[in-house]
């Protein structure tokens, strides 16, 4: 049998039985793995907990995911802790993650942050493939991790790439990179004197101009000295928000806010609570 070039994979497939979604193949090697599919307070949309075995990312790891959701599926996916990137001197940590969404599918991907220790360096490339009745609701948190001399922002650089498509047609490119080697990500255009950062997309077929507002509204009380946060319509059905702010708690606070207002008022039924601390 072929080694695997990857240190950890993960392929799930969701479809919905007439009745809820469910769990169909699942196939995951190495590094990663996912728990068995749970349905919160009677939900008929299963939650899974996807896990890194080994604690953390390491020098060269290279990690693959796919993630299928049939027609009419819904799912709740969500990292069962922060992601740990260690020191890496020889080589960055890779991660790719492709998500395919068929007709009327909703993808919910909750995840814990991404933490940079010192001299960490990490590459995060997403694909998001969508019909255009399908939804989701995707976040991703960066922070800085544990230096010896308690200095910020000691890791390398932290890069994400984020690639959606609606109906085969490319309509976001978005690539963030925090590169503390080239520049400066204190100062006005990248941190602004923040430490913390979050970055989610809300795709739905009914996402407008009112829909943002109405989110701006949402989050204008979490406008504090210790916060930042930007809502923009996307040039598709869909809004992107990012959140500047000085720990991970602060942060998740107006995820939370902005889900459960999302998932009440256009999706008609409760955010699960998915808070493991």
């Amino acid at each position: 049998m072929a080694i695997s070039k990857w240190t950890g994979e993960l392929d799930l497939t969701f479809k919905h039985d007439g009745t809820r979604t469910v769990n169909g193949k699942t196939y995951y090697q190495g590094g990663l793995k996912v728990l068995r599919p749970t349905y919160l307070n009677g939900s008929p949309h299963p939650t899974m907990f996807l896990i890194n075995l080994g604690g953390g990312f390491v020098d060269g790891d290279r990690y693959r995911t796919a993630i299928h959701f049939e027609p009419r599926a819904h799912a709740v996916l969500t990292t069962q802790g922060a992601t740990i990137v260690f020191k890496t001197l020889e080589d960055k940590v890779e991660q790719y993650q492709t998500f395919h969404l068929e007709d009327e599918a909703f993808m919910e991907y909750i995840s814990d942050p991404i933490i940079g220790y010192t001299h960490a360096r990490f590459y995060q490339h997403n694909r998001f493939h969508l019909s255009s009745t399908a939804s989701m609701f995707y976040t991703d948190i960066l922070t800085p991790g544990y230096d010896q001399e308690g200095k910020p922002f000691n890791y390398h650089y932290l890069q994400l790439l984020n690639e959606i498509y609606v109906d085969d047609q490319l309509v976001v490119y978005d690539h963030l990179k925090l590169d503390t080697q080239k520049n400066k990500v204190t100062d006005i255009g990248y941190m602004e004197g923040f430490t913390h950062m979050e970055a989610c997309f809300y795709m739905s077929p009914g996402v407008n101009q009112k829909v943002v507002e109405a989110v701006q509204e949402v989050v204008q009380p979490f406008m504090l000295e210790d916060c930042r946060v930007g809502v923009t319509l996307l040039p598709t059905s869909g809004l992107t928000f990012r959140i500047l702010a000085h720990s991970t708690g602060a942060i998740q606070e107006v995820i939370n806010a902005v889900h459960q207002f999302v998932m009440t008022t256009y999706h008609e039924e409760d955010a699960q609570f998915l808070r493991k601390y």
